[in-house]
């Protein structure tokens, strides 16, 4: 009898698998994303020679999104270049930008809730390398270097460096000789490996390789002739970064700043301080030391922050911790990092990915710290209903009108405090028709627009979160808010819908429509009177949209 069950059991457990899925390989597989481990909501399997896991959070390191369009069985996957790549589940088809079709090696499929998908063939599609390591049960996936394109005069050299996914990039300044070395990290190189003769704005030459194969980084070395400084650019609409390379300019660095302590050892740097200056949306970090340092800069996420390593450098402070709460920036962090060899480490911690311009001049190494351009963006907030339409009422009265209008204002505060401009449909107690709302939104120049609503049903038993979208372009921010509210308030998540709400027809930019909970529930209802819950949910809604604009940042209108 024991042995009868036990053969049930595994009959069961592999009938929850993908096909072609052995039981022993349900566990252990990993994914990992330019540099990131995705943190799978099921266990990913191999089948025909393809890793097969679920779509959720597969695809933001690359910078690109996804999500499963249950009415017609469709899987979504579109990027910052509009690349999109459609699949249905059980056949074995990848659609490219809705013209190209090209075989998989295997079909999407579903298992209760969870989407699979062939990841290589999907990544693949997007332009990005990929290969499975089977000794490690590990599929590495990193974005390619396309083009380095370089465009030189006396007084500058600009570098555009094209990839078909995002990449993180870390600046070395080395002496004896002098160089600038700029590292492309999780980056295949995919062009020839070159030297390129420059000649101007301090720059003798550029040199180009594959410098690392596990992970893949590429390399781009700056032979100099003089100090330079350093500006490194993301672009909003693709996944081209550009350096710029210009002669020092002593105007960055001509700030007053405290004394120098007395010259020491040459080959040992010491660091008096850091002092931040805040500007604006940014600002200014400036490192005090008694010579000329050697340094690195790099990116991190999750959370985003710039790192500063000073090698052969003695922080006098030991400590030091400079508060900003700015409206890009936390705090700036120093400290002795290690004693031998010894290297002073600050940290930026950011809000959001910056842009920086790096300089070095007379003991003062300084990082200026530049907006990030997707901010430019403005989101229209439509609190639903509102002056003679109060809404939806709960069971104990709360008005839908009330409930919504409170959780709009405070997204609209989180946004604005970082930087990002939002226009609201109403913020107050107003009428405005529901046929104006889509209209005013466009007319006022949004970039997407999401309107907030509580649900209510007949059968107070139902409840839950849901957002609904209409057209393609909406898709992504649907996913991405529900996403959201499904991580942080406790209650079921019944996932993206789609529906001909007026709202999301006639506004021409990426629209959704979002039912926070059920205010016929009285559970829910009770919730959405505690300010703790709606600021949950102004968190949750906070948290989809600047996702959406950081990954998908120019939405095309259809």
């Amino acid at each position: 009898m024991r042995l009868g069950i036990a053969v049930l059991l595994a009959v069961l457990i592999a009938w929850t698998l993908p096909h072609g899925a052995a039981l022993g390989q349900a566990a252990g597989v990993k994914v990992i994303v330019n540099g990131v481990e995705i943190s799978l909501s099921a266990p990913a399997v191999l089948s025909g020679g393809q890793v097969m896991a679920p779509i959720s959070g597969l695809f933001e390191p690359m910078g690109a999104v996804a999500a499963f369009y249950e009415a017609d069985r469709t899987i979504v996957i579109s990027n910052r270049v509009r690349t999109t790549v459609r699949m249905r589940l059980g056949d074995p088809t990848l659609y490219v930008n809705a013209t190209g079709a090209r075989p998989s090696p295997v079909a999407p499929m579903q298992r209760g809730a969870q989407v699979f998908i062939p990841v290589q063939a999907v990544f693949a599609a997007l332009g990005a390398w990929t290969k499975y390591e089977e000794a490690e049960r590990t599929l590495y996936v990193s974005s390619q270097i396309k083009s380095v394109v370089t465009q030189a005069s006396p007084d500058a050299l600009q570098i555009r460096i094209d990839a078909t996914g995002p990449m993180r990039v870390e600046t070395h300044v080395l002496s004896s000789p002098d160089r600038l070395v700029v590292d492309f990290l999780h980056a295949a190189l995919r062009t020839q490996e070159r030297e390129i003769p420059i000649n101007s704005a301090g720059v003798t030459r550029i040199r180009t390789a594959q410098f690392q194969v596990k992970p893949y980084i590429s390399r781009m070395v700056f032979d100099l002739s003089q100090p330079v400084e350093t500006r490194v650019t993301t672009s909003p609409t693709s996944y081209a970064v550009t350096l710029e390379v210009r002669p020092k300019d002593a105007a960055i660095i001509a700030q007053p700043r405290p004394p120098a302590p007395g010259l020491g050892e040459r080959e040992r740097a010491k660091i008096a301080g850091v002092t931040f200056q805040e500007s604006g949306q940014a600002g200014r970090l400036f490192i005090d030391a008694t010579g000329t340092m050697e340094y690195r800069v790099r990116e991190f996420v999750y959370p985003d922050r710039l790192v500063i390593d000073v090698q052969d450098a003695v922080f006098i402070p030991v400590k030091q911790e400079i508060r900003v709460d700015g409206e890009s920036i936390v705090s700036v962090r120093a400290a002795q990092f290690t004693a031998a060899p010894p290297v002073t480490r600050i940290v930026v911690t950011l809000k959001r990915k910056m842009n920086y311009v790096v300089s070095q001049s007379d003991g003062r190494l300084a990082i200026e710290i530049n907006e990030f351009t997707a901010r430019g963006h403005l989101v229209a907030l439509d609190a639903g209903h509102g002056g003679r339409d109060p809404g939806a009422i709960g069971p104990t009265g709360l008005r839908e009108s009330d409930a919504v209008l409170d959780i709009a204002m405070r997204a609209r505060e989180m946004l604005q405090r970082d930087g990002i401009r939002v226009w609201m449909v109403r913020d107050s107690d107003a009428t405005v028709e529901l046929a104006d709302r889509p209209l005013l939104a466009r007319d006022a120049g949004a970039t997407i627009l999401v309107s907030i609503h509580a649900n209510a049903h007949t059968r107070t038993a139902v409840n839950g979160s849901e957002t609904y979208y209409l057209t393609p372009q909406s898709l992504a921010l649907a996913q991405m808010i529900q996403d959201e509210l499904g991580v942080v308030l406790g209650i079921p998540s019944r996932g993206i819908k789609t529906a001909n709400f007026l709202v999301l027809r006639d506004s021409g930019i990426p629209t959704v429509l979002v039912e926070t909970a059920f205010i016929s529930h009285p559970d829910e209802e009770a919730r959405l009177r505690d300010n703790t819950f709606r600021q949950r949910i102004a968190q949750a809604i906070h948290r989809g949209i600047t996702r959406f604009l950081a990954i998908y940042p120019t939405p095309v209108a259809p």
